[in-house]
This record gives C-alpha cells, sequence and structure tokens, in this order.
C-alpha cells in the first residue's frame, strides 16, 4: 500500500514537473483595455481592445506567429501590418482590422453575426469615443 502511494506521488510530481514549462512558455494576453495605434490622419477614434471578451478565439485566429519563434507577433511588427498609409494589400495596418478575411477583426465578426449577435460590425460600436 505504501509503496502504490508512493509511486503515485512520484508519477503526479514528475507530471506536474514537466507540464510547468509548458504553463510557463504559454503566450499571455496583454492587459484589458490595449489601445490599438491609430495611424497619422484616423478619422475613427482609437478602439479599446479587450481579450477578456474573445476568450472562445484561439491566439492564432487573430495573430500570425513571428518568423522562427513560438510567440505570437503584434499586428504592427515589422514585415507584417507596418504600412500605415494603405488601406489594403497583405502589410496594411487598416486591412488587418478591417479586412474581408476571417483574421480580421471586422471580417470575424461579420462571420459570427448569427452566432454571437453582440459581436459588434458596425464603426461606432468599436470606435468609441472617451
Amino acid at each position: 500500500m505504501k509503496r502504490s502511494l508512493f509511486m503515485t506521488m512520484m508519477v503526479a510530481a514528475l507530471a506536474l514537473a514537466l507540464a510547468l514549462p509548458l504553463y510557463a512558455a504559454a503566450p499571455k494576453a496583454p492587459a484589458e483595455g490595449l489601445a490599438m495605434k491609430a495611424p497619422a490622419g484616423a478619422k475613427q477614434p482609437v478602439v479599446k481592445f479587450n481579450h477578456g471578451t474573445h476568450k472562445s478565439a484561439k491566439c492564432a485566429d487573430c495573430h500570425h506567429k513571428k518568423v522562427g519563434a513560438s510567440e505570437f507577433a503584434k499586428c504592427d511588427s515589422k514585415g507584417c501590418h507596418a504600412d500605415y498609409a494603405a488601406k489594403t494589400g497583405k502589410e496594411s495596418y487598416y486591412a488587418a482590422f478591417h479586412g474581408a478575411n476571417a483574421k480580421s477583426c471586422l471580417g470575424c465578426h461579420k462571420a459570427v453575426k448569427d452566432k454571437s449577435p453582440n459581436a459588434p460590425s458596425a464603426c461606432p460600436k468599436c470606435h468609441v469615443k472617451g
């Protein structure tokens, strides 16, 4: 009896020891109320994004991984969506949020509108003043 209890505890300790590095390496979501950058001359107010209201989405639903890394890139990372002037194109910061594909905020909100009626898809719902 003592030996089986000891073995069970050892296996549990080993499993915990192996799982801790995976937990520590998991990407952490930024703080709530993250203010997105507004390009110069933007007509709409800055969007305050909350990761907490998007818990059902996986990081990869929106973000791309950095090349050769296990972490996700920020939207305006060099070589990602760093073109603030263009409205369209792969590197357009605007298109990253407003594009028709499901990886953009607006594209995803329109795609889930039937299942999630609270998903805003109109400018004043996301671009709130103040």
